[in-house]
C-alpha cells in the first residue's frame, strides 16, 4: 500500500514538470518571451499566487494560461491529496488497524508465539502462514511493520523479555512460543518468563552452543534446537548417507513432486476412531501411514494393517499434499 501511494505522489510531480516545461515552452513560442520570463509566468499561473502578467497576453496566450491554470491547480491539487492521505491518513489507518489487530489478538486461543523475526523467524512464520496455524509475531525492530502488513501477520512491535508484550500476545491462551531471538541469554529469559505465566504451554527455542542448550531445558524449554549443530549433521549425513537425507528432503517437502510428511490426529469424534488402518481406507487417498504415537506417548513404526487406530492417537502419513487435503475434506464432511 505504501509503495503505491509514494509512486501516486512521482507520478504527480513528474506530470507537474510536464505542465511547466510546456507552459515555459508554449510561452516562448505564443508571446515570443523570454525563457526566464515564460518560466517565471508559468510559476505563478501554476501556482496561483495572484502576481501581475511579466509581460501582455495575446488572446491565444489567455486561452493558454487559462489551459495551464486547470491542468496545474489540479496536479497540485493532486499531489497534495495523496501526501495528506501518506501522512495523515496512514497514520490514522496504522492506529485504528493497530487497535483492531490487538483486538483480534487478544481473542486468539491455542495460537503460537514467535519471538524473533530474524532468519529462523522468517522461515517458521511462512511454515505456520502456509499451514494455517494461528501465531503473533513479537519483534522489536520497527522497519519489518511493512512486511507483516503485506503478509498479513499479526505482530507486536516490542521486547519479548518484557511481560507485558507477551501477556499483549495473549501467552495465557498460546499452545506454543517459538523463541529465536539472537541471544541466548534473551531465549533463557523468555522461557523462563513463558513458564512462569503458562505451565502448559510448549517452549521451542534454539541454542548457540551446548551450554545454553543445557540451560534453556533447565528453564523449562521443551524442544532446544542447535542450528549449528543441526546444520553440521545435515552436512554429514548428506556425505556419508547421500540417499536416506535425499528421502528426508522429499518426506520433509523439500522437492517439487509435493509430497510431504504430515500429523494426523484421532480425535474423539474421527471418522477413522476405532477403525483398523485397513479399514480406514488411507491407501485409498495415496496416504501411507509410517508411524503411530500412541497417547502414552510410545511409537508403533511400521504399523500393521490390522492396527486399530484409538481416541488421541497421532499418524505420521506420507503423502502428496492434495491427497491430504482430500484426506481432510473427507474426515471434515
Amino acid at each position: 500500500m505504501l509503495k503505491y501511494k509514494v509512486r501516486n505522489i512521482l507520478i504527480g510531480f513528474v506530470v507537474l514538470l510536464l505542465i511547466v516545461a510546456v507552459g515555459t515552452l508554449g510561452y516562448e513560442s505564443i508571446e515570443k518571451a523570454g525563457f526566464l520570463n515564460s518560466l517565471f509566468m508559468t510559476i505563478i499561473t501554476i501556482s496561483t499566487v495572484g502576481y501581475e502578467e511579466v509581460f501582455p497576453l495575446s488572446e491565444a496566450g489567455k486561452y493558454f494560461t487559462i489551459f495551464l491554470i486547470l491542468t496545474g491547480t489540479g496536479t497540485l491539487a493532486y499531489i497534495g491529496t495523496q501526501v495528506f492521505d501518506l501522512i495523515i491518513a496512514g497514520e490514522i489507518g496504522r492506529t485504528f488497524g493497530r487497535r483492531r489487530m490487538d483486538k483480534k489478538i487478544s481473542k486468539l486461543n491455542d495460537h503460537y508465539i514467535i519471538c524473533g523475526y530474524g532468519r529462523m523467524g522468517k522461515i517458521i512464520a511462512s511454515q505456520l502462514k502456509e499451514k494455517g496455524i494461528p501465531f503473533v509475531v513479537i519483534e522489536k525492530d520497527e522497519k519489518y511493520i511493512n512486511e507483516f502488513d503485506e503478509k498479513d501477520y499479526y505482530y507486536i512491535i516490542g521486547d519479548a523479555t518484557k511481560e507485558d508484550t507477551l501477556v499483549k500476545a495473549n501467552i495465557l491462551y498460546a499452545k506454543g512460543i517459538i523463541s529465536v531471538v539472537e541471544s541466548d541469554a534473551e531465549n533463557v529469559y523468555i522461557t523462563l518468563t513463558a513458564k512462569g505465566f503458562n505451565q502448559d504451554i510448549k517452549v521451542f527455542t534454539k541454542a548457540m552452543d551446548d551450554e545454553a542448550s543445557s540451560k534453556m531445558f533447565w528453564a523449562g524449554a521443551d524442544n532446544v534446537i542447535s542450528p549449528f549443530t543441526t546444520g553440521a549433521l545435515q552436512i554429514a549425513n548428506a556425505i556419508v548417507k547421500p540417499n536416506v537425507t535425499e528421502f528426508l528432503e522429499l518426506a520433509l517437502g523439500k522437492n517439487d513432486y509435493n509430497i510431504e510428511v504430515e500429523e494426523l490426529a484421532i480425535c474423539q469424534n474421527s471418522k477413522l476412531k476405532g477403525k483398523t488402518i485397513l479399514e480406514s481406507n488411507l491407501r485409498k487417498f495415496g496416504i501411507i501411514v509410517i508411524a503411530i504415537k500412541k497417547s502414552d506417548g510410545s511409537f508403533i513404526y511400521s504399523p500393521s494393517a490390522e492396527e486399530v487406530l484409538n481416541d488421541n492417537d497421532v499418524l505420521i502419513c506420507l503423502g502428496r499434499r492434495d491427497d491430504f487435503d482430500e484426506l481432510k475434506k473427507y474426515l471434515r464432511s
